[in-house]
């Protein structure tokens, strides 16, 4: 176990595993789980962070800092700012269902946060058992767009094992989450991929903490290698604001057609000569993954101008 000294006491390297608050729970290298508090006015750990911490009397540790990260997953607040909840991810998986629940313009707007961040994103459609012979060519056709432009796509149920064993080779090895509105079936995921894997916070050695139970915000182990972070605020996952700029780097199938716009400062909406939509007219873009463009670019505008208005 990696140990260092400071201030004359021990300090450990471990895993940020679970979130309760006002305080952490962090797994040692040797797999004891501690619940561990935060110095005044530190910076709040999240699951998925490595930090360093010393073990205190009582049973209980002290956070003493948070190691550099490699990626940090935030969502939106009701007023658009960024919190923080999920650290050095290498993967996010967007879980759709077939129609009426699948949603290009929101598959798009988490495809945009993972290309901001430089994250793999993995797009599942999930309850594909739901799917019949009059639906299914359509939803695969909605798919293909994705395909074309490189996105990793799966098809899966928690009924068909071979979409479950695609979806955890996308994993093994890999930080992940699981993202996508509600009644995609996320939770059913979980549970197959993580095979009742649980972090037993009530039940580790005498050295371990046993105050807490069950938390929101927990990270597993998955069976062949990798890490899958659970969050009530990753599941429901909104945007945080973001600029117009960032809304055209987030559509990566954009760039190779934004060198021909007419204009320079072109945002692709309504300005003569431009390649994009030129592109959309020629089936080279997909019409649906314009039209979330639109949308995203008009929110994008209307924060920035009530920010400057201000």
């Amino acid at each position: 176990m990696q140990k260092v000294k400071e201030n004359n006491s021990e300090t450990r390297s471990g895993l940020v595993v679970s979130y309760f608050g006002n305080s952490v729970a962090v797994e040692a290298e040797d797999g004891q789980v501690f619940q561990c508090h935060l110095r005044r006015n530190q910076e709040l750990p999240v699951v998925g962070d490595t930090v360093r911490w010393q073990l205190e009397t009582g049973n209980t540790g002290i956070i003493i800092a948070i190691q550099p990260r490699r990626s940090l997953l935030s969502r939106g607040d009701g007023r658009g700012r960024s919190k923080p909840i999920a650290a050095n991810l290498d993967t996010v998986v967007i879980v759709m269902a077939p129609p009426p629940i699948f949603s290009e313009y929101l598959i798009d707007r988490y495809l945009i946060a993972a290309e901001l961040l430089g994250i793999q994103p993995v797009i599942v459609l999930n309850k594909t058992d739901l799917l019949t012979d009059m639906t299914r060519p359509d939803a695969e056709g909605r798919l293909a767009s994705y395909r074309q432009i490189s996105y990793p796509v799966v098809q899966s149920s928690i009924y068909l094992p071979a979409g479950l064993q695609e979806v955890a080779g996308h994993l093994q090895g890999k930080t992940s989450v699981l993202i996508g509105p509600s009644g995609v079936g996320k939770s059913s995921i979980i549970a197959k991929l993580t095979e009742g894997e649980s972090i037993r916070i009530g039940d580790v050695s005498s050295k371990g903490a046993g105050k807490h139970t069950t938390t929101a915000t927990r990270l597993y182990h998955l069976p062949k290698g990798g890490h899958l972070i659970d969050s009530p605020g990753v599941r429901e996952f909104n945007l945080w604001r973001i600029s117009p700029q960032e809304v055209l780097r987030g559509f990566r199938d954009f760039q190779v057609f934004i060198g021909g716009c007419k204009f320079r400062d072109c945002r692709h909406v309504v300005e003569p000569g431009c390649a994009v939509r030129a592109a959309v007219e020629h089936g080279k873009i997909s019409a649906e993954r314009y039209a979330s463009y639109q949308e995203l670019m008009k929110e994008a505008e209307e924060h920035e101008n009530s920010r400057y208005s201000h």
